[in-house]
């Protein structure tokens, strides 16, 4: 864009100042950067020319240009595949509950695809199936949106984008998964992110005072700060989002730390290669993996108790104890016939008083799994 906006050569020197990538310790290696992207935008059809003070008797030192008059960016032709992958990637978007996302990922569809016959608002295949092509079609899907969706999610997911675009604060009424408790947030939202068929957004708890995670279905509303061309706040440089959300579940802080104690049967001996965190001490005992560490994600620890079906035994952490128990109560309650003898068995496995516990119920898998709020 630098080059696009002056009609006067510009040296090499003024473009490093404009682009961090090109501001290295190592100046060549800056300068064999420039020259990647360079010959990228040459391969690209970008006519850029490099004048000499020879070539410019007012110039100084020499600089580039781009020849306006030879300026044309290619007709963009894309492959079935290439119009695959958009679609699939696009499929995202297009299974937001509700707002103009779906419209926006229609009409996108339809500018890289002009050129194709008539196509359904929603395409269903590229290209069309032709009848003189031993070819076969390439077939796309948009995943259908769930049924029984809060209808004000559309507007609370507009919302958190814009707040996160135009870096504004926002005020989240939000609904933890542990208890069911509703309490008001202040977010700065720094990405949202689409992790295991959940959107969730990203950002600066004031409450909390650190990073969390929400799971955007679980907010009840969200109200950006007014100004929007006044940002709030900026984004940490080094904070990397693809990093944070793809965190291990074990290191959430949703809760107070207890050290806990795990120990993994055989058939759960997969799960000892998982994250418990840089505090966590794995060791081997006979057949069994003895992991102990620091649980603040005390909700999805308790589920994955309960789906591993006694292959995973707390030895340690009475309040992890308390909330497996709590569980298995709940389920009692509610299927009082056909889960009694399986709750009673999961008591009878935990040893009572020897700190084992294990469960024959596969609980609520999902639980916990998805934000740390």
């Amino acid at each position: 864009m630098i080059l696009l906006r002056t009609r006067t050569p510009v040296t090499y020197r003024d473009i490093r100042e404009q682009f961090a990538a090109y501001q290295t310790l190592n100046t060549e290696a800056g300068l064999r950067a420039f020259e990647r992207d360079k010959a990228d935008l040459l391969e690209l059809g970008v006519p850029i020319r490099y004048i000499t003070p020879d070539e410019d008797d007012s110039l100084e030192d020499g600089g580039y240009v781009i020849d306006m008059k030879r300026f044309k960016m290619p007709e963009v032709r894309l492959t079935p595949e290439e119009i695959s992958a958009l679609v699939l990637a696009a499929s995202v978007a297009h299974a937001m509950p509700g707002g103009a996302y779906p419209k926006i990922v229609d009409l996108a569809l339809k500018k890289l695809a002009f050129d194709l016959p008539e196509l359904p608002d929603t395409p269903t295949e590229f290209p069309r199936p032709s009848t003189t092509s031993a070819r076969p079609p390439l077939l796309v899907h948009f995943p259908e949106r769930r049924s029984g969706v809060r209808p004000e999610l559309a507007e609370i997911y507009a919302t958190i984008e814009a707040a996160q675009r135009h870096r504004k604060r926002v005020t989240l009424r939000y609904q933890t998964a542990a208890t069911g408790m509703v309490s008001t947030r202040e977010l700065d939202p720094y990405a949202l992110v689409y992790r295991d068929g959940a959107w969730l957004v990203v950002g600066w708890c004031h409450l909390r005072q650190e990073v969390r995670t929400f799971r955007v279905d679980r907010i009840h509303e969200a109200q950006m700060a007014p100004k929007p061309k006044s940002p709030d706040f900026e984004r940490p440089a080094d904070f990397d989002v693809k990093a944070y959300v793809q965190r291990s579940p074990w290191t959430f802080n949703s809760d107070q730390p207890e050290e806990v104690q795990l120990a993994l049967t055989p058939d759960a001996a997969e799960v000892g290669n998982e994250d418990f965190g840089l505090t966590a001490v794995k060791r081997v005992d006979g057949d069994r993996i003895l992991i102990t560490f620091d649980c603040s994600n005390l909700e999805f620890a308790a589920t994955r108790v309960l789906a591993a079906k006694s292959a995973i035994r707390p030895l340690r952490g009475d309040r992890l104890r308390a909330r497996i128990f709590e569980e298995l109560d709940a389920i009692d309650s509610h299927y009082p016939e056909p889960v009694d003898l399986l709750s009673h068995a999961a008591v009878e496995a935990s040893g009572g008083g020897n700190g084992s516990a294990g469960g024959a119920v596969n609980g609520r898998t999902d639980i916990g799994e998805a934000s740390d709020a």
